[in-house]
């Protein structure tokens, strides 16, 4: 039963079954490795989806390679719940209590009223619930959000909750569970209706009911998060303390204003205390279905998809999904550091997450990493009037040479959330949410200039900021750093990202400061694109002493264009450190090859 409600306000109690698939390590593949005690434990949950799908067993391609390196997978059958949870709450509720019973399945099995044990008893004391990771697709994205705010105060459901539903709408309850129903005394002459004890008793007993745990329960050390296509249609907040990743298809269909980028944007900054990263990964020519396999027909695909033909098939983007997906629950929730190079934006992907006949392809997934407040210096973010004029260090803030600028501040709420102002011609097709500067231009030349204050750049390896490309097709950015002594050094920014060429098309016959001649038709129009990360190592600016720095600058050296800039900061994302060394190989660090031999249980 859940308690429907982010705020706890306004409830609604239903009840819905927990099923769906298991898979979990058995045997080791290789006798001379032995099997850990306790397994890791992951959660996938689909979304709402056509309720006569199976729609849980679509991510089994993801449990079955987690399954092989020694993790148990849920995949939670959510169907029941589709027509009641819009916000998604319910389907948190879901999460937090599969947990609760697998939680008791670790403890004492699983054993039926006669004793005979269940296709999960072998996990008894097996789970290792030190180390969890949760994964939701589109409303199970936005399930993903709450269940991490509900883990902190947890709100449970008594039988007094679920007797006044039983009266409220006793028909809602008559075909799934009859002898709830039957427990109700009809109402008699001024007498109103109520509920046989007794047989509700009963009717608990035997459709194995129980209730959402409460305050009595304790909380989960989520390890992992990730929203996959998220709804956010709340604009949830105070997602912290757990790694968190927002996947953002560029060819969204259905989530078509990818609101898992204003998921990201409104939780990128945690508090003081909370030393976990996020992450927003941009999938250049994914949609919204094809990471569910029983997902099977292609949601309706945005124009400039269509036009440049970037679209994957379904088989190369779960490629690229698999990779994502499980190398972020491999690191972060069994802290495989074969991974940590790639999630500290370190990194190519590895061929087996390419499209077919690709030995790379960075191109089609450009991530972005903000890194806690020990990790990570703000010099700008746009987030105030005064921010036009001055930055986070306290240095002046100079813009040379643009036709416009235009500030605008970060709205609170989800998918019906707006900017206070409108944006500048050409912008509207940017779904971050997160404060920025949007600059237009009609001469090549101009910049961004920070004063940087004298700071020290020690402790943090690199520089990056976070820029979208509404016109034309490509941006170059030129970077110069000048230190205290007057020296300069100026790096191109697109030897360090793909970020800056709105299609996945590599860098190469100029581009991105030459559109290729297949884009051109599309100069002038909107593109799908969101706010991604460049990062620029600071050892790339040769000669100058970081540990005094003048100044920032930013120049645009195409003849026309139109960006939107934020999140200038200073990041320690592991490049002097030796354990976070890329991998030589390809293939290194691809979830391929497995140690166990995957089961399967249906539950």
């Amino acid at each position: 039963m859940s308690d429907d409600s982010v705020a706890f306000t306004s409830p609604i109690t239903i009840i819905t079954p927990i099923k769906g698939w298991v898979r979990y390590p058995e045997n080791t593949i290789d006798p001379a490795v032995a099997a850990p005690d306790k397994y890791p434990v992951v959660i996938f949950e689909h979304g709402n989806h056509n309720n006569a799908d199976p729609s849980y067993q679509g991510y089994d391609y993801l449990a079955k390679d987690l399954a092989e390196h020694g993790y148990v997978v849920l995949s939670i059958d959510a169907n029941a719940i589709n027509p009641n949870d819009k916000l998604s709450q319910s389907r948190a509720q879901l999460i937090l209590g599969t947990l609760d019973r697998m939680r008791q399945i670790d403890g004492f099995g699983q054993i039926d009223l006669g004793g005979n044990s269940g296709k999960l008893d072998p996990l008894k004391g097996k789970l290792d619930f030190t180390r969890v990771g949760i994964m939701g697709h589109s409303r199970g994205g936005q399930a993903v959000a709450n269940t991490i705010v509900f883990n902190k105060t947890r709100r449970g459901v008594k039988d007094a909750d679920l007797k006044s539903a039983l009266l409220a709408k006793p028909n809602s309850y008559a075909t799934s569970y009859p002898d709830l129903a039957a427990a109700i005394i009809p109402a008699a002459t001024g007498k109103p209706a109520t509920i046989d004890d007794a047989k509700f008793a009963a009717a608990v007993t035997k459709y194995n009911i129980f209730n959402a745990q409460g305050s009595e329960a304790s909380s989960y050390d989520f390890k992992a998060a990730f929203m996959l296509a998220p709804t956010d249609f709340a604009g949830v907040t105070g997602l912290d303390h757990v790694p968190l990743a927002s996947l953002l298809p560029s060819c969204d269909g259905d989530v078509s204003n990818l609101q898992g980028a204003r998921a990201f944007d409104h939780n990128r900054f945690g508090p003081l205390d909370d030393t976990t990263p996020r992450y927003q990964i941009l999938h250049r020519g994914a949609n919204h279905n094809f990471y569910n396999t029983v997902w099977s027909a292609r949601d309706s695909i945005q124009n400039t998809c269509k036009f440049t033909r970037s679209y994957l098939n379904a088989e190369e983007q779960r490629r690229g999904g698999l990779f994502i997906i499980n190398s972020f629950m491999r690191y972060h929730v069994g802290g495989e550091q074969k991974f940590a190079s790639y999630w500290n934006g370190l990194a190519q992907l590895p061929k087996p997450a390419c499209p077919f006949g690709k030995a790379s392809c960075d191109e089609r997934i450009v991530l972005t990493v903000q890194k806690d407040a020990a990790r990570s210096k703000l010099i700008q973010r746009f987030d105030d009037t005064g921010s036009m004029t001055q930055n986070k260090l306290g240095g002046a803030v100079t813009f040379g040479s643009f036709d416009k600028t235009q500030r605008y501040g970060m709205p609170s709420g989800g998918d019906t959330a707006k900017w206070e102002l409108p944006l500048l011609d050409g912008f509207g097709d940017i779904k971050s949410l997160a404060d920025h500067v949007e600059l237009a231009w009609t001469k090549d030349g101009p910049t961004i200039t920070n004063d940087l204050a004298g700071i020290s750049a020690e402790g943090f390896d690199s520089l990056t900021f976070r820029i979208a490309v509404a016109q034309p097709v490509g941006q170059e950015v030129l970077v110069t750093l000048t230190d205290g002594k007057g020296k300069s050094a100026t790096v191109t920014a697109s030897e360090f990202t793909d970020a800056l060429y709105n299609f996945p098309r590599p860098k190469g016959d100029g581009r991105p400061m030459v559109d290729h001649p297949a884009d051109t038709p599309l100069i002038g129009d909107t593109f799908v694109n969101v706010l991604s990360m460049v990062a620029i190592p600071l050892k790339a600016f040769d000669s100058i002493d970081t540990t005094n720095l003048k100044e920032l600058k930013l120049a645009f050296p195409k003849e026309w264009g139109k960006v939107a800039i934020t999140d200038i900061e200073l990041q320690n994302l592991g490049r002097d450190n030796p354990e976070l060394a890329p991998a030589t190989a390809a293939t290194d660090g691809s979830p391929i090859e497995g140690t166990f031999t995957p089961t399967l249980a249906g539950k």
